[in-house]
């Protein structure tokens, strides 16, 4: 959930593919002699701030930074690309020693394992006020007893595509709820030449990035605050909604199929426009299926369930200042700068990630866009990641248990037994 990039999105969408330890608590490791009541004052930060990007961001956040840096002669700036699937490591390597950069970068999923393992400072006062964001995207950056850690940078959500072509076809539109969903699906499946109604993530696919919208959507939560809230009616009612598609042979549970999007095998699926590029390229390049054009494809904010909302998962990246820093108050101030709602315009322009500051919502060029139009109204109803840094575990449980719940092995109810008592013996991770 922290890949989107969406400005080299063309106007006209294409299909995106499905995609779909530590000790201590932050701040409490790593004392240090730069230790900051607040972001340095307009124009005082000084030395030199090391900064921990992934996944591509080093060289448009110098691009960014060179105006903040013309404000604050004193200060100097070295920024390092570090991969996705290397943070967690090299963040453990230097908690463990005490000594890394200024401020870290970390996913929306990576962050409650950053906080947990005491990588981050805890927020002070004077960074940024958090009405300014959205609340899932806050929700994202705290940790034990709601404490804030960090500052969401850029966010990103998902969205529901559908074969356009196809639907209208049968004199279907875009669903705007389960129930419609579900029809939409059947209707995919039984007509003529149809193989699936949809794709979505298998049972060995982490489906937990569905499963937990729709617990949102049917108006539960997985956790609240004291403990892990799984065995109950809405999280049942999301668990029986997931596992219905694969049972009515709607959605392939085999990864052995030749169903996709764009052959019209598997006509829907929830997903996000992170692969925008690749499938426009396929259909330039003539490697895209016979018939399958970019309008072929729709686009619609995600249908809502029993509780009358629509929440998706919402991911990004978020920015936070190393327990053991040396130079906090400086790199406090240029987080603060960064979250700013002219910066994220700026940081739109550039990367093409969307701005968590909300006051940046309308920015022209994102409101003109029909495809980030779209996510800047699905962002309005979206969910965090369970924020705790055992949610991998607990991830990974109902992993297990739906898989059972979707071959017919087990019923929705005992499974959210058995999740949540092995849950609960897991607990928070804090």
């Amino acid at each position: 959930m922290r890949r989107l990039t969406v400005a080299r999105a063309t106007a006209i969408a294409v299909a995106a593919a499905l995609v779909f330890s530590g000790c201590g608590r932050g701040g409490d490791a790593g004392t240090s002699d730069g230790a900051a009541d607040g972001p340095a004052p307009a124009g005082q930060a000084s030395g030199e701030i090391q900064v921990w990007t992934a996944g591509g961001h080093a060289d448009n956040l110098k691009k960014l930074a060179a105006t903040w840096l013309e404000a604050n002669p004193e200060a100097s700036l070295t920024v390092t690309d570090v991969p996705w699937d290397q943070v967690i490591t090299k963040l453990q390597t230097a908690t463990a020693a005490g000594k890394g950069p200024d401020i870290i970068m970390t996913g929306a999923d990576q962050t409650a394992t950053a906080i947990g393992m005491g990588a981050f400072d805890k927020l002070p006062g004077g960074v940024y006020d958090d009405s300014d964001f959205y609340p899932a995207a806050v929700d994202s950056v705290k940790g034990d007893k709601d404490a804030l850690y960090a500052m969401p940078w850029y966010v990103e959500t998902r969205f529901l595509f559908y074969r356009k072509d196809i639907a209208s076809q049968l004199g279907l539109s875009a669903p705007t709820t389960w129930e419609e969903m579900q029809e939409m699906a059947a209707a995919f499946k039984s007509r003529p030449g149809g193989t699936y109604g949809l794709n979505l993530p298998r049972p060995t696919e982490q489906p937990a990035q569905v499963i937990v919208p729709f617990v949102a959507q049917a108006g539960g939560s997985m956790a609240d605050g004291k403990q892990w809230t799984i065995d109950n009616k809405e999280f049942i009612s999301a668990l029986d909604y997931y596992a219905g598609y694969f049972k009515r042979g709607e959605a392939p549970i085999e990864a052995s199929t030749d169903a996709t999007f764009e052959n019209g095998g598997a006509p829907m699926f929830i997903s996000g426009p992170w692969m925008l590029d690749i499938y426009k390229d396929q259909i330039e390049n003539g490697t895209a299926p016979a018939g399958f054009t970019m309008d072929s494809v729709g686009y619609a904010v995600a249908p809502k369930g029993p509780a009358g909302n629509n929440n998706q998962y919402i991911g990004g990246g978020n920015l936070g200042v190393f327990s053991a820093s040396k130079n906090k108050a400086s790199a406090w101030s240029l987080v603060s700068w960064m979250g700013k709602t002219q910066q994220q315009e700026q940081w739109y322009d550039l990367q093409g990630e969307l701005p968590a500051n909300t006051g940046a919502a309308d920015y022209k060029p994102i409101q003109d866009n029909p495809v980030t139009s779209t996510l800047m109204t699905q962002m309005k109803d979206t969910v965090a990641t369970p924020n705790y840094p055992a949610w991998s575990q607990v991830s990974d449980l109902i992993s297990k248990y739906s898989e059972m719940v979707a071959r017919g092995t087990m019923s929705a109810e005992d499974a959210a037994k058995e999740i949540q008592s092995k849950a609960t013996a897991i607990g928070f991770g804090w």
